[in-house]
């Protein structure tokens, strides 16, 4: 058994990660006495495979019956700060969440290089470009982590594991030793401040991945300077993300940027992690620059959906905080774009982003829900519009925007306020600029 795992174990929350793990549990046949807890409600298919299993459950809330079990593996988006997270922390049981628990599953025999992502923004864009990259070199990889595939899926061996990371799944984890090869902390910024109650928190949870790793972890060398106490005897390669739009410069050697069939600062930002990345597992950085010539992007990631009326539209749904919109606008003449903004907020200070919406031609916020910045927008007189929904947001801006102009969909805060997630979002905004005629 995982030395994680003792007694009676509470999984805490029945969604993607943990139903992945449950399932690897049962297959393993180890006598474990397992109790599922879920706030909400646990769908048809997850009921079935309790019930099958004789797996007891309770859903609708947390009861006596989830804190009496003797460890927790806790769903990462329930908040430590929380009051099941507190009472968890409090309890003084063994606490841990299904990434560790499939890292140290992992490490216990080593089948490949494991690297693990983070940063507030371009997790992704990351992980992906680096499975492009090694998959083309007929390598097997796994994609996956808090992109999607959870770990506890996996059954084959794999040559490299490329783990997006999460900063919700970095609290949870109960200890700091030893899982991953390489890693990356992309970039911090302010991001879910309603979950971790302080920037020293969030910023603490992400850096713990250094402290988790065997060999280099890559960062902006602004955060490695003013991080030097969390990341005491941690191997460390910074990297200077200030460079000019036409090169990115690795080992000496500089590569055009326009060469890449994407643009923006914080894309080439993702592309030289990547360059370095490459490089340290052994591949010619001129071979990798090559393949990113290749690489699509995930969806709703500032891609150009149309040009209309002289009026370029793009959707930047991905963007759920103050910090990945502000990367976005540098890519654009703040005076010739319009930006869309709207959903729920996540307690950030907005004080870099609201620097920029003041050189824009004009703001539309989507919804009611964004009520701290559209105060400081009001109260800074900067130009703002209401939109009821999707379509009046996309005919304000039509009427406001002359040729030349860009229309941004970049919202700084989650979909949950009018949509199931940032990827409706983004699909109705592509909808009703592909309509307008």
């Amino acid at each position: 058994m995982n030395s994680l795992l003792e007694g009676r174990i509470g999984l805490v929350g029945f969604g993607v990660s943990n139903q992945a793990l449950l399932r690897r549990l049962l297959e393993d046949k180890d006598p474990l006495s397992l109790f599922v807890s879920d706030n909400g409600n646990i769908g048809d298919e997850g009921k079935r495979i309790l019930k099958e299993n004789l797996v007891e459950y309770e859903e609708g809330g947390h009861t006596e019956r989830l804190f009496s079990c003797d460890t927790f593996v806790v769903s990462p988006g329930i908040s430590p700060f929380s009051d099941v997270g507190k009472r968890i922390i409090d309890s003084g049981k063994l606490f841990t969440t299904e990434l560790e628990i499939s890292l140290d599953r992992l490490w216990s025999k080593p089948r490949g290089t494991v690297i693990g992502v983070t940063g507030t923004n371009g997790k992704s864009t990351t992980v992906t470009m680096l499975n492009h990259i090694i998959s083309g070199k007929n390598k097997k990889v796994f994609q996956g982590g808090n992109l999607g595939n959870p770990l506890a899926g996996v059954k084959d061996d794999f040559d490299y594991y490329i783990l997006e990371v999460s900063s919700f799944q970095l609290r949870w984890f109960a200890e700091e030793k030893i899982r991953f090869h390489l890693s990356a902390i992309i970039n911090l910024g302010e991001d879910h401040l309603d979950y971790h109650r302080s920037i020293d928190d969030y910023f603490k949870s992400k850096l713990r991945i250094a402290r988790m790793t065997e060999g280099f972890t890559l960062l902006p060398k602004a955060v490695a300077d003013s991080q030097k106490e969390n990341l005491a005897d941690c191997k460390l390669m910074p990297f200077s993300t200030f460079f000019d739009r036409e090169h990115l410069m690795v080992a000496g050697v500089p590569f055009e940027t326009s060469s890449l069939p994407f643009t923006g600062l914080h894309n080439y930002e993702n592309s030289l992690v990547v360059l370095m990345i490459s490089r340290l597992i052994g591949l010619s950085a001129e071979d990798v620059f090559e393949e990113l010539r290749s690489y699509s992007f995930l969806s709703h990631r500032l891609q150009l959906v149309r040009e209309f009326e002289g009026v370029k539209y793009y959707d930047d749904s991905k963007a759920t905080n103050a910090h990945a919109v502000s990367a976005a606008l540098r890519n654009f003449e703040l005076s010739k774009t319009i930006l869309i903004l709207g959903g729920q907020e996540k307690d950030e200070t907005y004080i870099e982003l609201i620097e920029q919406l003041g050189q824009l031609k004009h703001v539309v916020m989507l919804g009611t829900s964004m009520k701290i910045l559209s105060a400081k927008l009001q109260m800074r007189g900067i130009p703002l519009c209401i939109a009821g929904n999707m379509a009046e947001a996309v005919g304000i801006c039509r009427r406001l925007a002359l040729s030349g102009d860009s229309v941004v969909l970049s919202p700084a805060g989650s979909s949950f306020d009018l949509y199931k997630n940032y990827a409706e979002r983004g699909n109705h905004f592509r909808e009703i600029v592909s309509a307008l005629e």
